[in-house]
């Protein structure tokens, strides 16, 4: 785990950000068969310049997601057919459920995957 110094002060629910982090802790750590899961925490300008954000990012060396499946995967039940990932069991909700959670504490959750090479998943919230 990485953590930003200074520390970071953060005004937000609690038990959603917990759930959020959680869900995107055990993804990483379900579809990482053999590698790493990195969490980072930092405080950083948002892209126009402006107010600052605090972004939470979860990184694996995992099996990645192919690009054509990227499109669906913060859909209700969707869940993605790939021999690599076919043994991970879920209901297909826990992404779905993170970017449901991620907007009610005004936050953004997006993610960049190079297919065979991991994902990262990042929460972005304002500084306040």
């Amino acid at each position: 785990m990485q953590l930003a110094d200074p520390a970071i002060a953060l005004e937000t629910d609690r038990r959603a950000l917990t759930q959020i982090l959680l869900n995107l802790g055990n993804n990483a750590i379900k579809f990482t068969e053999a590698g790493t899961v990195r969490v980072t925490l930092a405080e950083k300008p948002d892209h126009d310049g402006g107010q600052h954000v605090i972004e939470f990012s979860v990184a694996d060396s995992g099996a990645g997601i192919r690009e054509e499946d990227q499109a669906k995967l913060f859909q209700a039940f969707s869940q993605l057919d790939s021999t690599s990932t076919r043994h991970a069991e879920g209901a297909g909700l826990g992404l779905y459920l993170c970017q449901n959670l991620a907007n009610l504490i005004g936050g953004t959750l997006f993610f960049k995957s190079d297919f065979g090479h991991g994902s990262t998943f990042t929460l972005a919230l304002p500084a306040r």
